[in-house]
């Protein structure tokens, strides 16, 4: 030992035993080991980093020239004088916590070191700061985990990435027992809300690498993480966010198929596999996502083999959470889910019937698709739609040369009760339509329309018939006729005994209002009081002038109007009695009269001429 390095300790020593706290030998020891931290010896070195704590909390004007020089001992080219610098960190951070933060971000960075010795001084630094304030210090670790939400350069990224494989690292394999057992055991905690909520937002913001660990070896490592927990639902969230985010990519490019299946393989891991959250979510995202057949031919067979496979293990677990735990599945919402994935199953089945990937897995996710149809059948009076009937059939064959240990047996029985009906004798309560009975309509649809005729109109026979001039009867039937049920004649061609009988349409019934007024034809043959007139005085025609007769008495015209027939003959009866002549019923009948009458009278004209 120099003469120097003597001088030296003795100051250190005596200042150490003052009990003057801001006494001048205190502050002349704090002093002089700064100094002596930047000479060129590296045991002056090493000793002004182990002794500098002492000193630090007694001198504020001092504080940030003292953490300069631990900085500055931590990158000195001699290793045992960084090892004595990183030790130093920590010690000056045990006497004063405010810096913490900084001296862990100081130590954060160091993890870099090339050297295995350093880099395990290191972690043990960072243990110490964790022990000390496990909440900042998880900030800071976390801080680094975290992308950048602005854009940085090549050089930067790659330091980045780099930097946060190690910080994962050393969370995962150094400090998880100390964070799990003691700085988040008790639920809510400063450090447990610090290291989920900052690992939630690397996970929004991470790509694929480095996602799995964090999710794995990380938060659901933690307590919190319980079966049914809000954290677990929050997690869950994240990763049904993610994939959801992918699938909204229009792209078949291959990375794009692999980042949507590595976040939908990591929810079904949290959700079915580890139940920290209800599968009731990530079965309602597969039924709205990924069972359209768009989406599913996006992935290979075998990928659609795997996620057909997981929408039948997420049906599987929300029915035993509706069983033991209802609460969170409650049994209306499974039965609901369930109706889901049957609508949907004619493309799970599409997918699943690929001879290239036939196997074991295969027939058990047939298997329980089979199954969910049986019991929806049972339990709802469900009648399996003509195109989930082809894709099942589609396996009949298949099935049949299965061998054993496959649940051959069961998987035709199955087969065989989907592309049954049901018989009658299964249906709750039935509907007559013609004299059939058809099993009652599921509650969930709406309900039949009504199949039945109307009851057909039957005439008022106590209404008087017309009768004709002649006060005769000129009609003997009622106006509307129907044919009596019994006596109607059996068609040439026998009906089925699915057919109804088809029944004529019955003639609409004269009503009041179509009585009183008079039709067409009969407007025609009647005569017009002016016309009637001028005719006779042009024929020179005398006596008395015929009075016309009112056409609403029902012995002279019917007051429903003449039939075709019944105009002639009016007309003709009209002539013999000598009543006045009707009014031609066309145009040329009354140009040949006029013609008649005129004609007669230019020829006496022109003779007195």
């Amino acid at each position: 030992m120099g003469d120097q390095e003597a001088q030296i300790r003795h100051l250190v020593e005596n200042a150490e035993r003052d009990k003057d706290r801001g006494g001048g030998l205190r502050r002349d020891a704090l002093t002089k080991l700064i100094e002596i931290a930047h000479s060129s010896d590296a045991q002056l070195k090493c000793y002004a980093a182990n002794h500098i704590r002492y000193f630090l909390n007694d001198f504020p004007d001092l504080e940030e020239d003292a953490i300069n020089v631990v900085y500055d001992l931590c990158e000195d080219h001699d290793s045992q004088v960084r090892i004595e610098g990183y030790r130093a960190i920590s010690s000056v951070s045990s006497v004063q916590h405010k810096w913490i933060k900084r001296n862990s971000d100081v130590l954060v960075q160091l993890l870099q070191s090339d050297e295995p010795e350093e880099v395990a001084v290191v972690k043990v630094a960072l243990c110490d700061h964790l022990n000390m304030d496990p909440g900042v210090t998880l900030g800071v670790l976390c801080d680094q985990i975290i992308p950048p939400e602005d854009p940085v350069d090549e050089e930067e990224r790659q330091i980045r990435d780099h930097l946060r494989s190690l910080v994962i690292a050393f969370l995962k394999d150094d400090a998880a027992e100390v964070i799990i057992r003691k700085h988040t055991k008790t639920p809510g905690t400063n450090a447990e809300n610090v290291l989920v909520g900052q690992l939630l937002t690397a996970i929004r913001r991470l790509e694929t690498h480095d996602v799995e660990v964090i999710i794995k070896d990380l938060l659901l490592m933690m307590t919190c993480y319980r079966p049914g927990s809000a954290r677990g639902m929050d997690l869950l969230h994240v990763l049904i966010d993610k994939a959801r985010s992918s699938l909204n990519v229009k792209s078949n490019d291959l990375g794009s198929i692999k980042t949507i299946g590595f976040y939908i393989s990591l929810a079904h891991f949290v959700a079915i596999e580890r139940r920290v959250a209800s599968p009731v979510v990530l079965l309602r995202f597969y039924c709205t996502s990924l069972m359209g057949k768009p989406v599913l031919q996006r992935f290979s067979p075998v990928e659609q083999l795997v996620l057909v496979g997981r929408v039948v293990e997420a049906l599987k677990a929300c029915e035993d959470e509706s069983r033991v735990r209802p609460q969170i599945c409650r049994r209306e919402e499974f039965s609901l889910l369930r109706r889901l994935v049957v609508d949907g199953a004619s493309n799970l089945l599409e997918a699943l019937n690929d001879p290239k990937s036939e196997s074991l897995a295969m027939w058990d996710t047939l298997r329980s698709l089979l199954l969910a149809c049986k019991n929806r059948k049972e339990q709802e009076n469900w009648v399996v739609p003509f195109h989930l009937a082809t894709s099942i059939s589609k396996f009949q064959a298949r099935a049949q040369q299965l061998g054993q240990g496959s649940n051959s047996d069961e998987i035709q029985v199955l087969i065989r009760q989907s592309l049954t009906e049901p018989s009658m004798s299964q249906a709750g309560t039935t509907a007559t339509i013609n004299g059939d009975s058809l099993p009652e309509r599921p509650a969930h649809l709406p309900a039949r329309p009504q199949t039945e005729r109307p009851p057909l109109k039957r005439p008022d026979m106590t209404k008087p018939s017309h009768t004709s001039m002649g006060g005769t009867a000129s009609n003997p039937r009622p106006a509307t006729q129907t044919r009596d049920p019994g006596s109607m004649t059996p068609s040439k061609r026998s009906l089925s005994s699915g057919e109804a009988p088809h029944i004529k349409r019955a003639k609409t019934e004269i009503t009041e209002e179509r009585q009183l007024t008079p039709s067409l034809l009969s407007r025609m043959t009647k005569p017009v009081a002016g016309d009637t007139e001028k005719t006779l005085r042009r024929r020179g025609a005398a006596g008395k002038k015929h009075v016309l007769e009112d056409s609403s008495e029902p012995d002279k015209h019917p007051m429903g109007g003449y039939s075709i027939k019944g105009a002639a003959a009016h007309a003709e009866r009209g002539e013999e009695s000598g009543d006045p002549a009707p009014r031609s019923s066309s145009l040329l009948d009354r140009l040949h009269r006029s013609e008649g009458v005129d004609g007669g009278q230019r020829k006496r004209n022109r003779g007195k001429a």
